[in-house]
């Protein structure tokens, strides 16, 4: 509550007593058998680099604390370690004031009567920056504290403890709250994580969490023990090859506990997923991970699922109940020559053309979704709304351009603007935007779910691709083949402008390109002569790669690839089939809006004069799939259950329309989207769910009907 924006940007979230408990235990237990001592040894020293409130140091304590109880160890060893070899950083000036009485009080209540002992181990500084320079608070402030600093930095680390922060970025640059940036250390990431990725995109690389990991990796040099509680990100994700390949080969010994808990999937994977051990507190997958360097030649890895369907409750259990790494079964993981550790890859996938990005891709350029960074001010069902909010947002900022000169100064409300790196780069250099300049399309927003985009390119984030996707005017037809990523991989066509989330991280591949460097409208169909030589038209290229796309055994038999990579495509037998198959299924989802209704699918009207309109469509009740309460005069009714199996996105396509056809108000803007303004048919968005009725059950029978799945070529 204090420091609101500060616990954003590190990403603070406070740690469960069971997960604290689990890695003291486990760091105690592994530096037993790789080592021969224990954190009660003399010379262990332990440093909690991002401490919060102490919890770290404070169990660690009370674990000695049992300990002595046992007769394994003395007070006086106690006192030693709490003197000379426990250590903590605290960057937050309150948090460090609580850590410090939270660890003294610990300490006095284990100490009796024998006086109260400062904890001198504290320190106030920033971890990442503590190792930037030499004295980073030497003044006459600060003294005692650097000091402080200045012991911990000569004593040899053996284990580090703790729950680092992780934020890759600000969310939003409206509130002026960008994170740090650490030369040495982002040299490292560099040099190592950064180097060793094969992705693309490689800005999650600088989150928080794994800049702690290269930094105690660093830390504890050859020898010691890191635990960290962190986000899961790292275990399977394509962008974090490069960590994992670093990690495997600095580390001799990782054991790798995934507690799961992502909120940000759907359906049965979110169920799946189930509680976060840190409740509320994050929407991320969590990991626990303890990793050796004992400086041997071995380097081998362990990993621990915690299993589907789980409660917070049932997790922190499981955690209590096992104690350490010691008390779990592990299964021995060899990294793949991907560098993956878990959902490996098939090795034969390699050899099929990739869709795009390869030299002998099937397709020759692709871009991504278009990404405005300010929906509601430029995207609406309305093609007035987009109009007034866009011309309102460019008022506002040509103001701050006419009447600001410093950063500080700048207009931060949301009410009134949205900042982001390049419109604050545009008013760095002083230019103005000329809203004359505007240029009104319909977008594909999200699955099945058209809005209107004022495409006035100062206002938008990544328009480049899209700016030359129509040809010069852009007044050209095309069509887009959309892909998604990771989990949520999908593959839909457009011949709209296709936003970054209609799938999930869109990758849209163009079936014509066009040379704006022309003063004609140049096209050339986008697609490698020697995939069409073996169709006899261009286009049936594109079919044979939808219905493959669409294919379940390939989908099945390739999952572990899709999520981690550009589709590949081998050349199956019956082609000729998959190209019919592709034909009829690009047809129908291009022309979603017109489908007949299904066969027994009924729209009840309980009044003479219905409202067609909808503030908010809905199941009667959980779990009742087969009806839709449109509004209060219109229900639909006897909908096929099988219909929710057809799934873009992670949702079925009919909930999708549930979702988009709402009246919504952005909370930080204040705009409000309507979509009965997208259409003059009153009856528009009726229409629309019941074609999506149809097209889920069309698109099913499709793929049911695609020959057996036969690798001929690849």
């Amino acid at each position: 509550t204090a420091f609101k924006s500060t616990t954003e940007r590190l990403g603070i979230v406070f740690t469960p007593l069971e997960v604290v408990d689990f890695i003291v235990k486990s760091v105690d237990d592994v530096l037993k058998q790789h080592f021969g001592k224990s954190i009660a040894s003399e010379g262990v020293h332990v440093l909690d680099p991002f401490t919060g409130t102490g919890t770290f140091i404070v169990r660690t304590l009370h674990y000695l604390k049992d300990l002595m109880s046992k007769g394994d160890i003395s007070l006086a060893d106690i006192t030693h370690k709490y003197t000379q070899e426990l250590h903590a950083n605290e960057l937050i000036l309150l948090s460090y004031y609580i850590a410090a009485i939270n660890i003294e009080a610990t300490f006095d209540e284990i100490n009796g009567n024998k006086g109260y002992i400062p904890f001198e181990g504290i320190v106030l500084t920033d971890t990442f920056e503590s190792t930037e320079v030499e004295n980073t608070l030497d003044d006459t402030y600060f003294g005692s504290n650097d000091e402080r600093l200045k012991r911990q930095k000569e004593v040899p680390i053996t284990a580090i403890i703790g729950n680092p922060p992780y934020s890759a970025k600000q969310t939003n640059v409206n509130d002026n709250n960008a994170n740090l940036k650490y030369a040495l250390l982002d040299k490292r990431l560099a040099d190592t994580y950064v180097a060793n990725s094969t992705a693309v995109n490689k800005n999650n690389l600088y989150d928080s969490y794994i800049r702690a990991f290269r930094w105690a990796s660093d830390r504890i040099s050859e020898n010691g023990v890191v635990g960290f509680v962190s986000g899961a990100g790292f275990i399977d994700g394509n962008t974090a090859d490069g960590l994992r390949k670093s990690l495997y080969e600095e580390y001799n010994y990782l054991y790798i506990f995934n507690l799961r808990g992502d909120a940000r999937t759907q359906g049965e994977h979110r169920k799946k997923e189930a509680g976060n051990v840190f409740g509320s507190g994050s929407r991320t997958p969590i990991t626990i991970s303890i990793l050796v360097k004992d400086g041997s030649d071995n380097h081998e890895l362990y990993y621990h699922d915690i299993g589907d369907y789980l409660t917070r409750d049932d997790k922190l259990g499981i955690l209590s109940e096992a104690k350490s790494v010691s008390g779990l079964d592990w299964s021995r993981v060899t990294p793949d020559i991907n560098n993956d550790w878990i959902n490996q890859r098939d090795m034969n996938y390699v050899n099929y053309a990739s869709l795009s990005d390869e030299e002998s891709s099937i397709f020759i350029d692709r871009g991504i979704g278009y990404s405005s960074s300010r929906d509601a001010w430029v995207i609406s069902f309305s093609k007035e709304k987009a109009k007034e909010n866009s011309y309102k947002l460019t008022e506002n900022y040509n103001n701050q351009v006419k009447n600001i000169n410093q950063i500080e100064d700048l207009e931060r409300d949301l009410t009134k603007i949205n900042w982001s790196d390049d419109l604050l780069k545009r008013w760095t250099k002083g230019n103005l935007i000329d809203f004359n300049e505007s240029n009104f399309r319909t977008i594909q927003y999200r699955p099945f779910t058209k809005k209107w985009v004022n495409n006035l390119r100062p206002l938008i984030k990544r328009p480049s691709f899209w700016n030359s996707a129509f040809g010069i005017n852009n007044e050209q037809r095309n069509l887009f083949l959309n892909l998604g990523s990771g989990v949520k991989n999908s593959a839909l066509i457009t011949q709209d402008i296709s936003d970054y989330q209609l799938l999930f991280n869109t990758k849209s591949i163009p079936y014509k390109v066009f040379d704006n460097d022309s003063i004609f409208d140049s096209e050339e169909i986008n697609i490698n002569p020697k995939w069409i030589d073996k169709f006899s038209e261009d286009k049936h290229v594109l079919y044979y790669v939808y219905a493959v796309l669409h294919s379940t055994e390939y989908r099945k038999k390739y999952d572990n690839d899709l999520k981690k990579s550009l589709p590949r495509i081998p050349l199956l037998n019956n082609k000729e089939k998959y190209v019919e198959m592709g034909r009829k299924l690009v047809d129908l989802h291009l022309n979603y809006e017109y489908q007949p209704n299904w066969d027994g699918v009924e729209a009840i009207i309980s009044n003479d004069k219905p409202s067609y309109k909808v503030e908010k469509m809905k199941h009667p009740k959980k779990g009742v799939l087969d009806t839709i309460i449109y509004n209060h005069d219109i229900t639909i009714q006897n909908i096929p259950e099988k219909a929710y199996n057809y799934i873009v996105n992670g949702r079925p396509a009919i909930e999708w329309i549930i979702d988009q056809y709402q009246v919504k108000t952005d909370k930080k803007s204040g705009i409000t989207d309507d979509p009965n303004e997208f259409s003059d048919d009153p009856k528009y968005i009726l229409n629309l769910l019941l074609s999506i009725i149809t097209v889920s059950m069309r698109t099913l029978e499709l793929i049911d009907e695609l020959p057996e799945f036969e690798i001929i070529e690849s």
